[in-house]
């Protein structure tokens, strides 16, 4: 703090100083000089802060903080089967096993082994959270919810910008259902979203998940 105070008493007195001769050594003048110094130095802290949380760079901490701001966190509760190995039995000669079909663990070698069985205590803090880049989305889908109202051209119009027309809005009015159509890439990230409540939704209506498919 010291050092930034001096810092800012030497860039104060440097600008000051640079006063034309009608006005050098005027205190009225030196002192509007020193404000303008202050109030610049307080406006690049602001965008430091900006830049240093802007969602589209910022990963990890960085993100934690700003899920804090909009009201959401990385984990989730159940289990996502394509985001880490499981147990299962494969050909004993099989030289490609599928990635996802890991094998047994203990606590040890949870860490170093592919697959394993944990109590949901262990899970939770370890597994069961989102890497950076879908938790960006997920942030970017409840800022969405935050800040839209939830009329039906308001929704179709933010998920089909935000997903880039990967993903997409349908309604079925008669069953007040709102449908999202998706790619299979987002597919967890929807799925943990709708556990969250945080896709963009009118009141009274229900959510349901559609995947596309080829033949869809």
């Amino acid at each position: 703090m010291t050092n930034y105070l001096t810092l800012l008493q030497n860039l104060e007195d440097y600008y000051a100083n640079l006063l034309i001769i009608q006005y050098n050594g005027k205190s009225k003048a030196a002192a509007t000089i020193k404000l303008y110094v202050d109030l610049l130095l307080m406006n690049v802290l602001l965008l430091q802060i900006r830049d240093a949380f802007n969602l589209e760079d910022a990963t990890g901490v960085q993100q934690d903080i700003i899920g804090k701001w909009v009201g959401i966190d990385r984990f989730y509760e159940g289990q996502l089967f394509d985001f880490h190995p499981w147990f299962s039995l494969i050909d004993w000669n099989d030289p490609n096993p599928d990635s996802l079909q890991g094998g047994f663990s203990t606590f040890e070698t949870f860490e170093s082994i592919s697959g394993g069985f944990l109590d949901y205590q262990n899970i939770n803090p370890t597994q069961n959270k989102l890497p950076n880049e879908q938790f960006q989305q997920l942030i970017g889908l409840k800022i969405i919810k935050n800040s839209i109202d939830h009329t039906c051209k308001a929704i179709d119009e933010a998920i089909w910008n935000f997903f880039n027309s990967h993903v997409y809005t349908v309604w079925d009015l008669e069953n007040r259902t709102l449908i999202y159509y998706y790619q299979t890439e987002y597919n967890n990230l929807l799925e943990v979203a709708m556990r969250k409540n945080i896709l963009p939704c009118p009141p009274t209506v229900k959510i349901q998940l559609e995947e596309i498919t080829s033949n869809g």
